[in-house]
């Protein structure tokens, strides 16, 4: 491991043991919230995946860029941990916080979401009761210990190879196509089964 990687470990030491520990690191969503994402690429992606006219739940809404994206919604309610709107319904997902069930949605998006959350499969089976259809993105892990590593420089709290996650999609009762890549990303356009 050379000296330039072993300095930005040193660097990301804080969200590593926050994520080695469990604990949501609500200041970082809290700057990402105000600035460009550096995923907007993949928002766009997925909003060629929704149908004009769509009602939208967009959970970890982020900075809500994919509104701008999504040709004539119908309408469009962001979830996040971090109230970045006044529209915006606060949530936590790994403390069991979810949206309110008072109405189901034409689409479900939880993009950028997965990879933070300690119980996927509970969230999964949650996420059901949203809408009929859904998009998911979804950075799988590859199995090394420098993977590892990354994956907690990101924040991440779960490892699920690919195999996995489909795993748990089948398990969730979800018909899934994965439909698109962005970066090392996967993107799914899931239907309850």
């Amino acid at each position: 491991m050379g000296l330039s990687k072993v300095r930005y470990l040193f660097s990301q030491l804080p969200r590593i043991l926050k994520t080695w520990f469990g604990i949501t690191d609500r200041r970082r969503w809290a700057v990402n919230v105000t600035e460009k994402p550096s995923w907007d690429e993949r928002n766009k992606i997925i909003a060629s995946y929704i149908p004009p006219n769509s009602s939208i739940l967009d959970l970890g809404a982020g900075a809500q860029t994919l509104k701008k994206y999504a040709a004539s919604l119908s309408l469009y309610v962001p979830c996040d941990i971090v109230k970045s709107s006044p529209d915006c319904l606060v949530c936590d997902f790994n403390e069991g916080l979810y949206p309110p069930l008072d109405r189901t949605y034409d689409i479900t998006v939880c993009s950028g979401v997965l990879e933070y959350l300690r119980d996927p499969f509970t969230f999964l089976l949650t996420m059901r009761g949203y809408s009929k259809s859904f998009i998911l993105s979804y950075q799988p892990a590859t199995g090394t210990s420098e993977d590892k590593l990354d994956r907690l420089t990101h924040g991440f709290v779960n490892n699920l190879l690919r195999e996995e996650l489909e795993g748990l999609l089948r398990q969730s009762g979800y018909r899934f196509e994965c439909v698109a890549k962005w970066a090392s990303q996967l993107i799914y356009r899931m239907d309850r089964a």
